[in-house]
């Protein structure tokens, strides 16, 4: 039987969590950039939702969390889901106004939802509802719009150019924009009448394939990644306006693979790969490289949200790392790019040395992907993770990249590792992702302005001591370059939850890109009593400033 958790993105690496220490506020190590956190106060958190409350919409209790988004009023968007037993789990996206006491947890979205319009097809007499919600939700950074991804059966029913009837439309991206529901982008592009939601710039008709990672918000429209067919397998950057006036707006996109990396000769080589972007009301970030696995042009790159626009570069594989020996340059950056509108946070690694790490399969979620990887790697996964490797901020208006955080005498690495895919035979070719299962890599960085040319960041690093992952929050740039502890696992569960069970600690925790926004910090944890078995998790939200 599963235990409560929050999906954090954590790694199954052998000799990973020591879960029993007693919990200390003071710094665990000198770090290499600094520290200041001896003798501070621990935070105080507030529960956003935990493994008691009961979710709404359903008479069942959540059990597992995914990392939240907040925005600058405190309101917290977070995916959310129940145990297995007696059916079907509920599983849905849930918001909470936190910026004042005895706000309820509200419903955005579930597994009972009707899937937002176009919806003309019926099952069991009602219209194609949502059945899964496959990333962490987003929310405006000053707004309330929130935006999730969406599974769902064939929404559309439509007779082709070849006169069959054909159904369509099994993913989507949705938003709950000023109280009302709506598709943002469909798979319908190729319906008759639904050319809004064809890919721009693309033969006429042609449908979107799926929509990885999380979409975000950028004001009254949605940014996110498109994958499509054109003859071979193509990428890209698009946004789509949601306002009321807006009904019938066309998708448009930012950047393509049919664009050329900016700064290239004539018969210069074309994007390879995007990355899901992060947005502001006005602009859009996002991570455009040559060959996603092994990089060596491209970087981060920032654009107005118009159709086709000028590209700014704003950090290159070819630029110098700060702080490092001149002609140290970035190797490999992070997709998960962290953006207020100035300042842009992100991981990156440089170097040539690497890791030896053996990675274990998970024992719990998608049964069939288990399943999947304890077949294929009973012993477990070796692979290699880069030496160097930090978090670091560009501050767009200033055009100054700093270092927030390294590996080195304090932090060992900055990487978390999941197993995902499609094992062969099972879903469709419209599932979430349709490649087959593999290991995959994450960082996670949240980054927000804080006052001046000042920019706090809050990251996940584990401890050079092989045994401590954490939250960690420092403010660039600085003259000491403190870092702090926020959370991490040694800390006793009652010190975050004091619904918690009593003798619990902290035994993973997570935050997204949008974690912190303005004073807000939105995080996951799960705790765990190794004498009892008791488990726990839950949501929670503290104030940095």
């Amino acid at each position: 039987m599963s235990q409560p958790h929050a999906t954090t993105g954590s790694p199954k690496v052998s000799q990973r969590f020591d879960s029993q220490k007693a919990w200390s506020p003071i710094c665990a190590a000198i770090l290499m950039l600094g520290c200041s956190a001896a003798g501070a106060a621990p935070l105080s958190w507030s529960t956003v939702a935990n493994s008691a409350d009961v979710m709404p919409g359903s008479s069942k209790t959540f059990n597992s969390f995914n990392q939240p988004s907040v925005n600058t009023n405190g309101l917290v968007v977070l995916r959310g889901r129940s145990k297995g037993q007696d059916g079907q789990p509920a599983k849905g996206i849930y918001a909470r106004d936190m910026s004042q006491g005895g706000q309820a947890l509200q419903l955005v979205f579930d597994v009972s939802s009707t899937v937002p319009g176009p919806n003309n097809t019926s099952y069991d007499g009602k219209l194609a509802s949502l059945t899964e919600f496959p990333a962490f939700p987003r929310i405006g950074k000053d707004s309330a719009t929130i935006v999730t991804r969406g599974q769902s059966n064939p929404v559309w029913t439509y007779t082709d150019a070849n006169g069959a009837d054909t159904k369509a439309g099994t993913s989507g991206v949705y938003v709950k924009h000023k109280g009302t529901a709506k598709a943002a982008e469909t798979q319908l592009g190729a319906a008759p009448g639904m050319n809004q939601y064809s890919v721009p710039g693309a033969p006429a008709g042609t449908r979107f394939d799926q929509f990885p990672g999380a979409p975000a918000v950028g004001g009254d429209k949605i940014v996110f990644k498109g994958n499509y067919t054109s003859g071979t397998s193509r990428t890209g950057i698009y946004f789509r306006k949601i306002a009321d006036s807006a009904t019938n707006a066309k998708t448009r996109v930012v950047a393509d693979s049919t664009m050329l990396i900016p700064g290239q000769v004539e018969g210069g080589v074309t994007f390879g790969s995007t990355a899901p972007p992060s947005a502001s009301a006005e602009d859009v970030v996002f991570l455009g490289l040559d060959n996603e696995a092994s990089p060596s042009l491209g970087g981060i790159y920032r654009a107005p949200l118009a159709s086709r626009p000028a590209l700014e570069s704003l950090v290159m594989l070819s630029d110098a790392v700060p702080g490092e020996v001149a002609g140290t340059t970035f190797r490999q950056i992070g997709e998960a790019l962290s953006y207020d509108g100035r300042f842009v946070g992100f991981w990156g690694a440089w170097g040539n040395e690497m890791r030896d790490i053996l990675l274990t399969c998970p024992t719990d979620g998608q049964a069939d992907v288990v399943a999947y990887c304890q077949a294929t790697y009973p012993d477990g996964y070796a692979t290699q993770v880069p030496v160097h490797q930090g978090f670091f901020v560009m501050d767009t208006q200033s055009r100054q990249l700093y270092a927030a955080a390294k590996t080195g005498a304090t932090y060992q690495d900055f990487l978390y590792w999941t197993f995902s895919g499609k094992p062969p035979g099972k879903g469709d070719a419209d599932a979430e992702d349709p490649e087959p299962p593999r290991w995959r890599s994450a960082a996670f960085v949240s980054t927000a302005h804080k006052s001046g040319g000042k920019a706090q960041v809050a990251f996940k690093g584990h401890l050079a001591s092989g045994t401590v992952d954490g939250l960690y929050l420092t403010t660039v740039p600085s003259k000491t370059s403190s870092i702090s502890t926020l959370v991490d696992t040694t800390t006793a569960a009652r010190l975050i939850d004091p619904a918690a069970p009593a003798g619990a600690v902290v035994s993973s925790i997570g935050l997204e890109r949008e974690a912190l926004r303005g004073p807000w910090l939105a995080i996951t944890a799960s705790m765990l009593d190794t004498v009892t078995g008791e488990a726990w998790a839950g949501v929670y939200v503290t104030r940095t400033k």
